[in-house]
């Protein structure tokens, strides 16, 4: 016979950490949050996904001054990851880390680009570009509870944009089965 603290472990098990129901925005975006994490699919769910992170600064009036982004890829297994942290200088930056959990990852010169993923040159903004570094981070962060993206020079800002990781595995898993399901 199953002991009720045992059969409220397992039904917990069962359910995503953190998840909610998706929902119809708006904007014609199927979305759900995840901890701390909101994915959106464009296009009513039958586009890309992404799962986003944003805050403002404390003492802010702005409705975000820092933004993180993890866009799936359709068609393929890879993600992306962005970073936005209002006062940085992406165009004069020389270094940029990411650091989750105390473990410091250095982006190589070359391994981000300016802008967003799908405009190039937006103020403020970075993707990390390679491939083998995002399939890296993002394993990093479904382990992971607290990232920083550190960049130097600072910009206007401290040079500093940090993040809670708190549901990006329920928020990865999401996408992915949204993803596998427009495929059948």
């Amino acid at each position: 016979m199953m002991r009720p603290a045992m059969t409220l472990a397992l039904a917990l098990a069962a359910t995503p950490l953190f998840a909610q129901e998706w929902f119809q925005h708006r904007f014609g975006e199927l979305r759900a949050y995840h901890g701390d994490w909101l994915v959106v699919c464009a296009e009513d769910g039958a586009g890309p996904c992404r799962a986003v992170q944003s805050a403002p600064d404390p003492g802010s009036d702005a409705i975000f001054d820092t933004r993180a982004a993890l866009h799936r890829i359709d068609g393929t297994p890879d993600w992306v990851l962005e970073i936005m942290d209002r006062g940085m200088d992406s165009a004069a930056l020389t270094a940029v880390r990411i650091v989750i959990d105390g473990e410091r990852i250095d982006i190589p010169p070359g391994g981000w680009r300016i802008g967003e993923l799908t405009v190039e040159n937006v103020a403020e903004t970075i993707v990390i570009s390679d491939a083998a570094i995002n399939a890296d981070l993002v394993a990093r962060m479904r382990a992971g509870n607290r990232m920083q993206v550190q960049y130097d020079p600072p910009g206007t800002g401290d040079g500093l944009a940090a993040y809670s990781l708190r549901g990006i595995t329920a928020a990865t898993n999401a996408i992915n089965a949204r993803v596998l399901a427009r495929q059948e």
